[in-house]
């Protein structure tokens, strides 16, 4: 009985799921999503949080607003939720680009080297964009773009066992605002140990 009760959940929640798809095409370029209005995973009056940079695109201003410590390049992150990153685990991206940048380069290298110096260590590469486009678009583009750097990881030597790919979209902005200084902010993967 139990085990046909639990079909019947995971049934309905496929179901679900398949109902939430959606069949239309949207890039960057589109509309803003009623979302963008809100904070953090779009939950209404809670603020967007940004993160220490230090090589933030030239000429923007960033801050902390996390309250967390930065864990050291290479080491474990400890819990996620409140926990800043740092600049050297950051890979910008242009607007509706997954092209790496010349200037990434370096940063998927350094990181590359940590893999490389430490077999058991595993990364997660999360994928964001700023909030222009459908959520369905944001999140293929954010995938596709943590690709891009898993990609450069593996051409540098890195196991494809050391790497999970997790795309955000436009749900996890690093600065709020609807001006070009913060999309270029907010178009980004995050290295994270």
């Amino acid at each position: 009985m139990k085990n046909r009760i639990r079909t019947l959940i995971a049934a309905a929640s496929l179901a679900l799921l398949a109902g939430c798809a959606s069949t239309g095409e949207n890039t960057e370029e589109t509309a803003q999503d009623a979302t963008a209005q809100q904070g953090v995973a779009g939950q209404p009056g809670q603020e967007a949080y940004s993160y220490p940079y230090g090589q933030a695109p030239s000429g923007y201003d960033t801050y902390d607003t996390s309250g967390g410590g930065l864990a050291a390049a290479g080491g474990p992150a400890g819990g996620r939720a409140g926990q800043a990153v740092s600049a050297d685990r950051i890979v910008y991206f242009e607007y509706d680009s997954a092209e790496i940048r010349p200037d990434s380069q370096g940063i998927i290298e350094a990181n590359a080297r940590a893999l490389n110096g430490n077999r058991r260590t595993v990364t997660q590469l999360e994928g964001h964009t700023d909030e222009r486009g459908s959520r369905e678009y944001n999140v293929a583009l954010g995938e596709r773009r943590a690709n891009s750097v898993r990609q450069a990881m593996i051409a540098m030597g890195v196991s494809p066992q050391q790497i999970r790919i997790v795309s955000y979209g436009e749900e996890r902005p690093a600065a709020a605002g609807q001006d070009e200084q913060s999309y270029a902010l907010n178009r980004r993967v995050e290295i994270i140990y």
